[in-house]
Protein backbone atom coordinates (compact mmCIF):
# COMPACT_ATOMS: atom_id res chain seq x y z
CA UNK A 1 0.00 0.00 0.00
CA UNK A 2 1.64 3.37 -0.94
CA UNK A 3 1.30 6.62 0.94
CA UNK A 4 -1.21 7.88 -1.24
CA UNK A 5 -5.17 8.06 -0.13
CA UNK A 6 -7.82 7.81 -2.17
CA UNK A 7 -10.59 10.60 -1.40
CA UNK A 8 -14.24 10.03 -1.91
CA UNK A 9 -16.36 13.75 -2.27
CA UNK A 10 -19.47 12.03 -0.96
CA UNK A 11 -18.95 11.94 3.36
CA UNK A 12 -18.45 15.59 2.56
CA UNK A 13 -20.79 17.21 0.63
CA UNK A 14 -23.80 14.78 0.56
CA UNK A 15 -26.34 13.54 3.48
CA UNK A 16 -29.25 11.40 2.81
CA UNK A 17 -31.70 11.68 5.29
CA UNK A 18 -34.15 8.80 5.09
CA UNK A 19 -37.38 7.76 7.32
CA UNK A 20 -36.89 8.17 11.22
CA UNK A 21 -34.92 10.86 10.41
CA UNK A 22 -31.39 8.63 10.17
CA UNK A 23 -29.07 10.61 8.32
CA UNK A 24 -26.24 8.75 6.36
CA UNK A 25 -23.27 10.14 4.34
CA UNK A 26 -24.00 8.37 0.99
CA UNK A 27 -26.67 5.87 -0.04
CA UNK A 28 -27.56 3.94 2.94
CA UNK A 29 -27.69 0.73 0.80
CA UNK A 30 -24.48 0.97 -0.29
CA UNK A 31 -22.67 1.52 3.33
CA UNK A 32 -24.25 -1.12 5.35
CA UNK A 33 -26.62 1.24 6.94
CA UNK A 34 -23.93 3.07 8.44
CA UNK A 35 -25.67 6.20 10.15
CA UNK A 36 -24.58 9.43 11.33
CA UNK A 37 -26.72 9.89 13.96
CA UNK A 38 -30.81 11.09 13.59
CA UNK A 39 -32.30 14.75 12.89
CA UNK A 40 -34.94 14.09 15.41
CA UNK A 41 -32.75 13.21 18.31
CA UNK A 42 -29.44 15.30 17.97
CA UNK A 43 -28.30 18.30 16.40
CA UNK A 44 -26.76 19.24 13.35
CA UNK A 45 -23.03 19.32 15.17
CA UNK A 46 -23.62 16.09 16.56
CA UNK A 47 -24.55 14.22 13.73
CA UNK A 48 -22.47 15.57 10.65
CA UNK A 49 -19.28 16.72 12.44
CA UNK A 50 -20.03 14.39 15.56
CA UNK A 51 -17.57 11.17 15.88
CA UNK A 52 -19.34 8.49 13.83
CA UNK A 53 -18.87 11.28 10.71
CA UNK A 54 -15.27 11.72 11.71
CA UNK A 55 -15.18 7.86 11.78
CA UNK A 56 -16.21 7.33 8.67
CA UNK A 57 -13.97 9.79 6.96
CA UNK A 58 -11.09 8.69 8.91
CA UNK A 59 -11.95 5.29 7.53
CA UNK A 60 -11.63 6.37 3.73
CA UNK A 61 -8.76 8.71 4.32
CA UNK A 62 -6.87 5.18 5.62
CA UNK A 63 -8.06 3.60 2.57
CA UNK A 64 -10.40 1.48 4.61
CA UNK A 65 -13.59 1.17 2.29
CA UNK A 66 -15.19 -1.98 4.25
CA UNK A 67 -18.03 0.33 5.03
CA UNK A 68 -18.77 0.64 1.09
CA UNK A 69 -19.39 -2.82 -0.36
CA UNK A 70 -22.07 -1.54 -2.61
CA UNK A 71 -20.44 1.37 -4.08
CA UNK A 72 -21.72 2.54 -7.45
CA UNK A 73 -19.94 5.37 -7.63
CA UNK A 74 -16.29 4.48 -8.40
CA UNK A 75 -15.84 7.33 -10.94
CA UNK A 76 -15.97 10.34 -8.35
CA UNK A 77 -13.09 8.92 -6.42
CA UNK A 78 -9.68 10.54 -6.51
CA UNK A 79 -6.22 9.71 -5.34
CA UNK A 80 -4.43 12.65 -2.73
CA UNK A 81 -1.47 13.10 -0.89
CA UNK A 82 -2.70 14.92 1.83
CA UNK A 83 -0.77 14.42 4.76
CA UNK A 84 -3.19 14.34 7.05
CA UNK A 85 -7.21 13.53 7.13
CA UNK A 86 -9.71 16.33 6.57
CA UNK A 87 -12.87 14.90 9.57
CA UNK A 88 -14.53 18.51 9.94
CA UNK A 89 -17.11 19.36 7.18
CA UNK A 90 -19.01 21.91 6.03
CA UNK A 91 -22.51 22.01 6.05
CA UNK A 92 -23.74 19.09 2.44
CA UNK A 93 -23.91 20.31 -0.71
CA UNK A 94 -26.89 17.95 -1.67
CA UNK A 95 -29.34 16.82 0.65
CA UNK A 96 -30.93 13.46 -0.53
CA UNK A 97 -35.01 13.34 1.35
CA UNK A 98 -36.52 10.41 1.95
CA UNK A 99 -38.46 10.63 4.35
CA UNK A 100 -42.03 9.67 3.76
CA UNK A 101 -42.89 6.59 2.33
CA UNK A 102 -46.12 7.24 1.28
CA UNK A 103 -46.67 6.58 -2.36
CA UNK A 104 -49.91 6.28 -4.54
CA UNK A 105 -48.79 2.59 -6.91
CA UNK A 106 -47.15 -0.08 -5.28
CA UNK A 107 -44.82 -1.57 -8.24
CA UNK A 108 -44.91 -5.65 -7.58
CA UNK A 109 -41.04 -5.64 -6.53
CA UNK A 110 -40.78 -2.79 -4.17
CA UNK A 111 -43.74 -3.09 -1.94
CA UNK A 112 -46.07 -6.67 -1.05
CA UNK A 113 -49.77 -6.03 -1.50
CA UNK A 114 -50.16 -5.95 2.04
CA UNK A 115 -47.35 -3.60 2.72
CA UNK A 116 -48.62 -0.38 5.20
CA UNK A 117 -46.17 3.05 5.66
CA UNK A 118 -45.36 3.34 9.23
CA UNK A 119 -47.32 6.02 10.54
CA UNK A 120 -44.40 7.30 12.79
CA UNK A 121 -41.84 7.63 10.64
CA UNK A 122 -41.58 11.43 11.95
CA UNK A 123 -42.80 12.17 15.10
CA UNK A 124 -45.96 13.96 15.47
CA UNK A 125 -44.53 16.59 17.22
CA UNK A 126 -41.59 17.29 14.38
CA UNK A 127 -43.77 17.57 11.53
CA UNK A 128 -44.63 21.15 11.96
CA UNK A 129 -40.65 21.80 12.63
CA UNK A 130 -39.41 19.87 9.78
CA UNK A 131 -37.92 23.12 7.84
CA UNK A 132 -36.58 23.87 11.28
CA UNK A 133 -34.56 21.10 11.70
CA UNK A 134 -33.68 21.13 8.05
CA UNK A 135 -32.87 24.42 8.15
CA UNK A 136 -28.80 24.08 8.99
CA UNK A 137 -28.59 21.11 6.71
CA UNK A 138 -29.83 23.15 3.93
CA UNK A 139 -27.72 26.38 4.80
CA UNK A 140 -24.99 25.11 1.82
CA UNK A 141 -27.11 23.31 -0.56
CA UNK A 142 -26.94 23.29 -3.99
CA UNK A 143 -29.09 20.21 -4.35
CA UNK A 144 -32.56 18.25 -3.19
CA UNK A 145 -32.89 15.39 -4.23
CA UNK A 146 -36.87 13.83 -3.19
CA UNK A 147 -37.99 11.07 -3.30
CA UNK A 148 -36.37 7.75 -3.63
CA UNK A 149 -38.76 6.03 -1.02
CA UNK A 150 -42.34 7.40 -1.68
CA UNK A 151 -43.78 9.47 -4.22
CA UNK A 152 -43.47 13.27 -3.81
CA UNK A 153 -45.99 14.50 -5.56
CA UNK A 154 -48.62 12.29 -3.80
CA UNK A 155 -47.09 12.90 -0.14
CA UNK A 156 -48.82 16.28 1.38
CA UNK A 157 -45.34 16.11 3.50
CA UNK A 158 -43.42 16.02 0.84
CA UNK A 159 -45.30 18.88 -1.03
CA UNK A 160 -45.36 21.24 1.91
CA UNK A 161 -41.27 20.94 2.08
CA UNK A 162 -40.36 20.57 -0.93
CA UNK A 163 -42.76 24.14 -1.39
CA UNK A 164 -41.53 25.65 2.06
CA UNK A 165 -37.37 24.71 0.74
CA UNK A 166 -38.17 26.56 -2.48
CA UNK A 167 -39.39 30.06 -0.75
CA UNK A 168 -37.07 29.67 2.21
CA UNK A 169 -33.74 28.75 0.31
CA UNK A 170 -34.33 30.32 -3.03
CA UNK A 171 -30.99 29.28 -4.96
CA UNK A 172 -31.90 25.75 -4.49
CA UNK A 173 -31.95 23.24 -7.19
CA UNK A 174 -34.04 19.80 -6.81
CA UNK A 175 -33.92 16.41 -8.15
CA UNK A 176 -37.06 15.10 -8.46
CA UNK A 177 -38.06 11.02 -8.26
CA UNK A 178 -41.46 10.16 -9.24
CA UNK A 179 -43.85 7.89 -10.87
CA UNK A 180 -44.77 10.20 -12.87
CA UNK A 181 -48.72 9.74 -12.52
CA UNK A 182 -48.97 13.68 -10.47
CA UNK A 183 -45.82 14.99 -12.55
CA UNK A 184 -47.81 17.66 -14.22
CA UNK A 185 -47.59 21.38 -15.02
CA UNK A 186 -49.96 22.36 -12.52
CA UNK A 187 -48.58 20.82 -9.54
CA UNK A 188 -44.84 21.63 -10.74
CA UNK A 189 -46.15 25.37 -10.28
CA UNK A 190 -47.56 24.84 -7.02
CA UNK A 191 -44.46 23.84 -5.49
CA UNK A 192 -42.74 26.53 -7.00
CA UNK A 193 -40.71 24.42 -8.99
CA UNK A 194 -40.64 26.15 -12.34
CA UNK A 195 -36.94 26.47 -13.43
CA UNK A 196 -36.01 25.46 -10.21
CA UNK A 197 -35.76 21.55 -11.42
CA UNK A 198 -32.11 19.91 -12.00
CA UNK A 199 -32.85 16.71 -12.85
CA UNK A 200 -36.23 15.13 -13.42
CA UNK A 201 -36.36 11.44 -12.60
CA UNK A 202 -39.59 9.42 -14.10
CA UNK A 203 -39.66 5.77 -13.03
CA UNK A 204 -41.26 3.71 -16.22
CA UNK A 205 -40.64 -0.12 -15.89
CA UNK A 206 -42.19 -0.70 -18.86
CA UNK A 207 -42.66 0.27 -22.90
CA UNK A 208 -46.05 -1.30 -23.56
CA UNK A 209 -48.87 -0.05 -21.46
CA UNK A 210 -50.37 -3.82 -20.54
CA UNK A 211 -46.54 -5.11 -19.31
CA UNK A 212 -46.44 -1.40 -17.01
CA UNK A 213 -50.18 -2.96 -15.73
CA UNK A 214 -48.22 -6.05 -14.72
CA UNK A 215 -45.54 -4.08 -12.83
CA UNK A 216 -47.39 -1.15 -11.34
CA UNK A 217 -50.44 -1.51 -9.49
CA UNK A 218 -52.67 0.95 -9.01
CA UNK A 219 -50.81 3.03 -11.94
CA UNK A 220 -52.23 5.25 -15.15
CA UNK A 221 -49.92 4.36 -18.09
CA UNK A 222 -51.63 7.08 -20.26
CA UNK A 223 -51.12 9.65 -17.58
CA UNK A 224 -47.28 8.97 -17.14
CA UNK A 225 -46.96 9.25 -21.28
CA UNK A 226 -48.81 12.86 -21.33
CA UNK A 227 -46.44 14.01 -18.53
CA UNK A 228 -43.02 12.35 -19.60
CA UNK A 229 -44.06 14.34 -23.07
CA UNK A 230 -44.58 17.32 -20.75
CA UNK A 231 -41.24 16.77 -19.23
CA UNK A 232 -39.38 16.71 -22.19
CA UNK A 233 -40.53 19.43 -23.74
CA UNK A 234 -38.93 21.81 -20.25
CA UNK A 235 -35.82 19.32 -20.92
CA UNK A 236 -35.99 20.55 -24.97
CA UNK A 237 -36.90 24.15 -23.81
CA UNK A 238 -33.66 24.44 -21.40
CA UNK A 239 -35.31 24.38 -18.11
CA UNK A 240 -34.31 21.30 -17.28
CA UNK A 241 -30.39 20.26 -16.67
CA UNK A 242 -31.49 16.16 -17.05
CA UNK A 243 -34.01 13.72 -17.38
CA UNK A 244 -33.30 9.93 -17.07
CA UNK A 245 -36.12 7.25 -17.11
CA UNK A 246 -35.69 4.53 -15.08
CA UNK A 247 -36.26 0.86 -15.69
CA UNK A 248 -36.02 -2.21 -13.20
CA UNK A 249 -34.79 -4.71 -15.09
CA UNK A 250 -37.40 -7.78 -14.87
CA UNK A 251 -38.08 -10.85 -16.99
CA UNK A 252 -41.16 -9.08 -17.14
CA UNK A 253 -40.12 -6.41 -19.20
CA UNK A 254 -36.47 -7.17 -20.20
CA UNK A 255 -38.17 -7.91 -23.94
CA UNK A 256 -38.86 -4.06 -24.08
CA UNK A 257 -35.55 -2.55 -23.51
CA UNK A 258 -34.38 -1.69 -27.23
CA UNK A 259 -38.48 0.02 -27.33
CA UNK A 260 -37.31 1.96 -24.09
CA UNK A 261 -33.92 3.12 -25.86
CA UNK A 262 -35.39 4.32 -28.82
CA UNK A 263 -37.60 6.45 -26.92
CA UNK A 264 -35.77 8.20 -24.45
CA UNK A 265 -33.63 9.50 -27.79
CA UNK A 266 -36.94 10.70 -28.74
CA UNK A 267 -37.49 12.88 -26.26
CA UNK A 268 -34.67 14.12 -24.71
CA UNK A 269 -33.65 11.30 -21.78
CA UNK A 270 -31.49 9.40 -20.91
CA UNK A 271 -32.66 5.47 -19.63
CA UNK A 272 -30.98 4.31 -16.54
CA UNK A 273 -31.52 0.28 -16.30
CA UNK A 274 -31.70 -0.93 -12.69
CA UNK A 275 -31.05 -3.80 -10.81
CA UNK A 276 -33.94 -5.86 -9.15
CA UNK A 277 -33.52 -5.23 -5.46
CA UNK A 278 -36.67 -6.80 -3.13
CA UNK A 279 -37.40 -7.36 0.07
CA UNK A 280 -37.12 -10.40 1.61
CA UNK A 281 -40.87 -10.38 1.93
CA UNK A 282 -40.72 -10.66 -1.69
CA UNK A 283 -38.01 -13.05 -2.16
CA UNK A 284 -40.20 -15.77 -3.94
CA UNK A 285 -41.10 -12.95 -6.31
CA UNK A 286 -37.50 -11.80 -6.98
CA UNK A 287 -35.99 -15.51 -7.46
CA UNK A 288 -38.59 -15.72 -10.49
CA UNK A 289 -38.33 -12.44 -12.23
CA UNK A 290 -34.66 -12.43 -11.71
CA UNK A 291 -33.43 -12.47 -15.02
CA UNK A 292 -30.31 -10.79 -14.14
CA UNK A 293 -29.02 -14.22 -12.27
CA UNK A 294 -27.25 -15.97 -14.61
CA UNK A 295 -29.10 -19.23 -13.65
CA UNK A 296 -32.38 -17.97 -14.61
CA UNK A 297 -34.00 -19.63 -18.04
CA UNK A 298 -33.79 -16.29 -20.02
CA UNK A 299 -30.55 -14.81 -18.74
CA UNK A 300 -29.08 -15.52 -22.32
CA UNK A 301 -32.00 -13.38 -23.91
CA UNK A 302 -31.08 -10.38 -22.08
CA UNK A 303 -27.46 -11.17 -22.81
CA UNK A 304 -28.09 -10.53 -26.31
CA UNK A 305 -29.86 -7.42 -25.98
CA UNK A 306 -26.82 -5.99 -23.88
CA UNK A 307 -24.61 -7.25 -26.91
CA UNK A 308 -26.78 -5.62 -29.72
CA UNK A 309 -25.16 -2.55 -31.53
CA UNK A 310 -27.82 0.00 -30.31
CA UNK A 311 -27.07 -0.70 -26.62
CA UNK A 312 -23.59 -1.35 -26.41
CA UNK A 313 -23.35 2.55 -28.70
CA UNK A 314 -25.99 4.37 -26.83
CA UNK A 315 -24.41 7.19 -24.60
CA UNK A 316 -28.25 7.39 -22.74
CA UNK A 317 -27.83 4.10 -21.09
CA UNK A 318 -26.69 3.95 -17.83
CA UNK A 319 -26.26 0.55 -15.88
CA UNK A 320 -26.78 0.65 -12.33
CA UNK A 321 -27.13 -2.53 -10.50
CA UNK A 322 -27.13 -3.44 -6.82
CA UNK A 323 -24.09 -6.11 -7.42
CA UNK A 324 -22.69 -6.26 -10.94
CA UNK A 325 -25.47 -6.05 -14.14
CA UNK A 326 -24.35 -9.40 -14.27
CA UNK A 327 -25.47 -9.76 -18.16
CA UNK A 328 -22.73 -7.08 -18.70
CA UNK A 329 -19.91 -8.33 -16.11
CA UNK A 330 -20.36 -12.02 -15.01
CA UNK A 331 -17.62 -12.27 -12.83
CA UNK A 332 -18.90 -10.86 -9.17
CA UNK A 333 -16.16 -8.38 -7.91
CA UNK A 334 -15.39 -7.35 -4.40
CA UNK A 335 -15.37 -3.63 -3.97
CA UNK A 336 -11.85 -3.88 -2.95
CA UNK A 337 -10.96 -5.34 -6.04
CA UNK A 338 -12.85 -2.65 -8.16
CA UNK A 339 -10.45 -0.05 -6.20
CA UNK A 340 -7.61 -1.74 -7.07
CA UNK A 341 -8.31 -2.10 -10.58
CA UNK A 342 -9.49 1.68 -10.87
CA UNK A 343 -6.18 2.51 -8.39
CA UNK A 344 -3.28 -0.03 -9.38
CA UNK A 345 -0.52 1.72 -7.23
CA UNK A 346 -2.96 0.27 -4.36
Amino acid sequence: MSDKHIYCPNPYILAEIMPFGEVYPCSCGWIRGYSLGNIFKQSYDEIWNGERAKEFRQKLYDNDFSLCPGCQNLEILQEINDPEPKLISEPPERILLGLDEFCDVKCIFCRPENYKVNPNLIPKDKEDKLLEILSPWLSNAKYVKTNAVGEVFASKISRDLIKNIAIKFPNVKFEIITNGIQCTKENIEALNLTDKISMMTISLHAFKEETYNKIVKGGNYKKVIDNINYVSSLKKAGKIDRFELHFTVTSINYKEIPDMIKLCRAIDAKIRLLGLDCSRDLEELYNKINIQDSKHPEYNELVKITHSKEFQEGKDVVIQGHDYFSALEPVKVSFQDKLKRLFKTH
